[in-house]
């Protein structure tokens, strides 16, 4: 009889152990499950998809080129907070800078920016379709003022900073203010079930 209540409460422990762990170690559940994220844009290297980042963290930034304030503050935290991660971290984050102004933001013009920032961030524009079709599935509002005398306009755009978890759903928004630190560790919730 004491053996028996021995095993069973070896049983027990194992699974109490085993279920803790697995607990533990699961991806949450997603938050944001309505949201269906979508895109295949252009980089000056071909043709990226944001099923390209699944298995990976996605960071991800809406913005332009000529975006004379809020994208390059954005941008130096994006850069800020990738140099905060290892290397070994950095292999599991895919950073994506994703151009709303298509008519003057070519794959080249915004791989030559985002450069500035950081190497391992890749820009990405394409046709106004395309982009409509991305900022859609973000749910990303963007708008173009009317050109001055000289042709030149500025776009207002949503200016949230998105993580997206490995398994292609979205993870959470930072404010375009936040801090490379915040960024850094936002990663780092997710980078544990990245592949």
């Amino acid at each position: 009889m004491n053996r028996l209540i021995a095993i069973i409460g070896l049983v027990v422990t194992f699974a109490v152990v085993g279920f803790t762990w697995y607990s533990l170690n699961r991806i949450p559940d997603n938050q944001f499950p309505d949201i269906k994220l979508a895109f295949t844009l252009h980089s000056a290297d071909g043709p990226v998809s944001f099923s390209d980042t699944h298995g990976k963290v996605g960071l991800l930034f809406f913005g332009y080129a000529r975006c004379p304030d809020v994208c390059p503050t954005t941008m130096v935290n994006f850069g800020s907070a990738l140099d905060m991660l290892t290397e070994s971290e950095r292999s599991k984050v895919k950073a994506l800078f994703i151009s709303v102004d298509p008519a003057r933001d070519t794959p080249e013009i915004i791989e030559k920016y985002v450069g500035f920032f950081h190497p391992e961030i890749t820009g990405l524009t394409g046709s106004a379709e395309e982009i409509k079709a991305a900022t859609s599935s973000f749910r990303v509002g963007f708008e173009k003022e009317s050109p001055n005398d000289l042709g030149n306009y500025s776009i207002n755009h949503s200016t949230y900073v998105f993580i997206t978890r490995p398994d292609g759903g979205l993870g959470g928004l930072i404010g375009h203010n936040g801090s490379p630190e915040e960024i850094a560790q936002s990663l780092r919730y997710w980078i544990k079930w990245a592949d």
